[in-house]
């Protein structure tokens, strides 16, 4: 039977999300600890506060990249660490977790008791709130092979659905990809996962690419905070199918390879997942508005990630701050992909990939939500078992299953999910030809239930 790469995270509610560490008690007994609990805390400025966002600011209506617009950012951000020194001088505050858009906001890590009771005694007064975090976590995934070495002599067999002779995933070719030497790209694609090993030989970082990559899974203080540190693995697998370069260098001429959908395009990693593949709502929020802050219009934000939600939730409170951001790159000409989730369920039961994008609405028209087809033998294509479903939540399909990527340490992997149809698709907008359709299929409802049809995307019109 064969296994499938289901990579999903699931919501637990809390207040406040606490990590802990140990302390000695003295120097006379080694062995007896204290533990003393550490708050996260997310701080919101109110409408009657002295810190406004910049999101109507005439300043920045040419985007929030510009200059005159990051001007701004940088003395707001400077005012909110002012601010919060001038409550508690002990805290540490990461510019990155600093908000300025549609909300003035700051996330602040790894509190004391002490910091975290200054700054909940001061917020009425000071005109500021705490906001509720929401825990969220990732299962991995499932491999379909073991890890596949890069020295081992490479062979066209169907099982592993990759090509030799070319040095790609059979699927990458069948949407029209896989092809080296295309033109460089101004713009970027947004990984926002797990981190990305960029030391794979397959894998290209310029320096430009690797300045506006950002870790918000862990206190920039931590000496892991590394955005390119992946320890699971996923935000590799996504980068493999978006920019894989095989490489040329000689020792790897006659072993494996990976040339993505379009090979060699400009990567950024923005990590939210830890060692312990736990995110939350505000590191989500600090890393899109750090997309927000410098993305160009033409820009792909890979979201190749969601969490289960009932029916009805997708504008809930504890989503919008994230839907905002989504909503705001949109309307700067940034495209959005997300994943359609890997439970057989209807697709409006999982974030953010619920969000419509056949709203009326032309902000929303920059956003997609994939879900995954199967492709046996060329010709043939069949809704995957494990896709969510749905239209007109979900935009387009991509091929999903077996998907020969690269993983962690110069390896490679056969991967399944609609992570990486989010991914397929990311690499489809890259090539800026417009997304053409290699046909329709339907997902085969039960009787009487909704059954409408579904492109499959391939590159150009």
């Amino acid at each position: 039977m064969r296994r499938f790469a289901y990579f999903f995270v699931f919501l637990c509610l809390g207040w406040v999300s606490c990590s802990k560490s140990t302390l000695p008690v003295n120097e006379n007994d080694k062995n007896q600890v204290v533990t003393e609990h550490l708050y996260n805390y997310e701080l919101v400025f109110t409408d009657d506060a002295d810190f406004k966002p910049l999101s109507n600011n005439s300043y920045c209506e040419m985007g929030f990249s510009s200059e005159g617009c990051q001007s701004l950012v940088t003395n707001l951000k400077n005012g909110v660490i002012e601010f919060i020194k001038s409550i508690d001088s002990t805290i540490q505050v990461d510019k990155n977790h600093i908000r300025v858009y549609s909300e003035v906001s700051v996330y602040m890590e790894e509190l004391t008791a002490s910091q975290y009771e200054n700054l909940n005694r001061n917020s009425v007064a000071l005109n500021y709130f705490s906001k509720q975090i929401f825990e969220l976590q990732i299962r991995r995934p499932i491999m379909q092979s073991d890890f596949i070495e890069q020295t081992r002599k490479p062979i066209m067999q169907e099982q592993l659905r990759y090509d030799s002779l070319s040095k790609s995933s059979t699927m990458i070719q069948e949407i029209g990809g896989g092809q080296p030497g295309l033109p460089v790209q101004n713009h970027r694609v947004w990984i926002v996962d797990s981190g990305i090993d960029k030391n794979h030989q397959d894998l290209n970082f310029e320096p430009a690419q690797i300045d506006l990559s950002a870790d918000f899974s862990v206190p920039s203080s931590n000496p892991k905070n590394d955005p390119f540190n992946d320890e699971n693995g996923h935000g590799t697998f996504m980068a493999g199918v978006i920019g894989g370069l095989a490489s040329s260098d000689p020792i790897y001429l006659n072993g494996y390879g990976v040339n993505g959908v379009y090979p060699n395009a400009k990567m950024i990693s923005i990590k939210i997942f830890d060692k312990n593949d736990n995110t939350n709502t505000a590191e989500i929020v600090s890393a899109l508005n750090h997309i927000l802050s410098n993305s160009i219009s033409g820009d792909i934000v890979n979201l190749s990630w969601g969490s289960d939600i009932q029916f009805g939730d997708c504008t809930a409170p504890q989503y919008l701050g994230i839907r905002t951001l989504i909503l705001t790159l949109a309307n700067q000409g940034v495209k959005v992909v997300m994943s359609a989730g890997n439970s057989s369920k209807e697709s409006l039961t999982n974030f953010p990939g619920c969000i419509d994008a056949t709203n009326p609405n032309p902000t929303i028209s920059n956003i997609y939500t994939i879900g995954s087809v199967e492709i046996p033998c060329s010709g043939t294509y069949l809704y995957s078992s494990f896709s969510d479903y749905g239209r007109p939540t979900v935009d387009y399909l991509a091929p999903g299953e077996d998907i020969f990527t690269t993983a962690l340490g110069g390896e490679y992997v056969l991967v399944s999910g609609t992570s990486l149809s989010a991914a397929m698709f990311s690499g489809i907008l890259y090539h800026n030809q417009g997304v053409g359709t290699l046909t329709t299929i339907k997902r085969g409802a039960a009787t009487g239930d909704p059954d409408p049809d579904y492109p499959v995307a391939k590159i150009g019109n």
